[in-house]
């Protein structure tokens, strides 16, 4: 069951984190060059909901796997991690709605400029904590499997 367990928390993450990473690092740059800054942002505003729907199905199995392990320092470092990533999961949803109410699809237009772009900063600025505590959760976590497997009994 371990292994299943340690499988679903990769598959979670790296769909999760490694899908806004390669977004925020790569999409988000050549859209700006194919489409505009403009017309980008309204992409954005479509693909984050998969991102945080995907950040929902991920965070109850990284707690799965955090409960998985007996109690320790590192153990508590990992719900401090996922509470980080649940925070910051719902911060960016209720973000994402204040953002979505200031625009205006049909039109490609941002209605309220002096609103949207210091609520969008914040939006960045969630986005990489998360990010950071996500980073932080795979390398512990990845420290407690080494840890887990070392414990084994070895085959003789």
């Amino acid at each position: 069951m371990a292994t299943v367990r340690r499988a679903l928390v990769l598959a979670a993450l790296m769909f999760w984190q490694g899908g806004f990473t390669f977004y925020a690092a790569v999409v988000v740059q050549v859209g700006h060059e194919v489409l505009s800054r403009r017309l980008q942002g309204f992409v954005t505003r479509r693909v984050t909901n998969y991102l945080n729907a995907a950040g929902a199905v991920a965070l109850p199995l990284l707690a799965w796997d955090a409960a998985a392990r007996p109690a320790s320092r590192r153990r508590a470092l990992r719900w401090l991690c996922w509470g980080g990533l649940a925070v910051a999961l719902a911060l960016l949803v209720w973000l994402h709605r204040h953002l979505d109410a200031l625009l205006d699809p049909a039109a490609f237009a941002v209605l309220d400029p002096d609103a949207f772009y210091p609520a969008h900063r914040w939006y960045l600025h969630v986005s990489t904590v998360q990010w950071a505590c996500a980073l932080a959760y795979g390398l512990l976590a990845l420290l407690d499997w080494r840890d887990e497997d070392r414990s084994l009994p070895c085959p003789s």
